[in-house]
């Protein structure tokens, strides 16, 4: 359906929910959305776990996620969104322009990622783009598609070079992002003695002797990309 069809009076709205830890956010984000016609705000919340709290009575579209809110960021919003209500796109709107935080957010399966300081026509613009084309195609985003294209093909090289299987990459990234032998296993599938033995052939490859010399020389050869919080 057309950003036309659904603006026209009458018909169907795209209904979409806020989440943002800073109220004057949130009332200005309302304010500037109120008299568009084809969208309504179902409800906002003020961190992640209001937000899927009150999504289990009031059904959206659109969820707009900060990216930095107690108690449950946006980054752990999406990963059960992603889960539980995959029909639901999801539009970051941050404070960061780092386009690493972009990049793997839009990886990971939002849809689009949008600066605070954006105007209300692009983030209209966001909520049709998101459900008619399945992505809103920012600056940032642009600039994280592309960069995240270079980064694959790095690491297609580094996994050719290693001969690492897509099982040794998933280990790779497992243990990089801080998980233990015994979670990576329950994840994987497989016992935990297996985990160890590839555990230990990938330090032997890549001569790591401490998990934090593992994931500095992972990340150098292009086998892991960390999200990055900072601007």
């Amino acid at each position: 359906m057309t950003k036309k069809q659904r603006g026209e009076k009458g018909g169907p709205k795209i209904r979409i929910a806020i989440a943002d830890d800073h109220t004057i956010v949130l009332q200005g984000l309302s304010a500037a959305l109120k008299d568009e016609e084809g969208i309504t705000i179902s409800f906002v919340a003020q961190n992640g776990i209001e937000f899927l709290e009150k999504l289990k009575s009031k059904p959206i579209d659109v969820a707009l996620l900060d990216l930095d809110m107690p108690e449950m960021n946006g980054k752990e919003v999406l990963e059960i969104l992603l889960k539980k209500y995959p029909e639901i796109c999801v539009i970051f709107i941050s404070m960061h322009t780092n386009v690493q935080i972009a990049g793997e957010l839009i990886q990971m399966g939002a849809k689009g990622y949008l600066k605070k300081d954006c105007s209300v026509e692009e983030l209209v613009d966001a909520f049709y783009n998101v459900l008619d084309k399945g992505i809103h195609q920012s600056d940032i985003v642009n600039e994280a598609l592309l960069i995240q294209v270079q980064k694959n093909h790095k690491r297609q090289e580094a996994m050719a070079h290693f001969n690492f299987s897509e099982r040794e990459m998933m280990v790779i990234r497992l243990i990089c992002s801080g998980s233990t032998s015994e979670s990576i296993a329950d994840r994987i599938g497989l016992s935990k003695k297996s985990i160890d033995r590839t555990r230990s052939k990938l330090f032997q490859v890549l001569h790591a002797k401490t998990t934090a010399d593992f994931a500095r020389i992972c990340i150098e050869k292009g086998l892991y990309q960390p999200i990055n919080m900072e601007e």
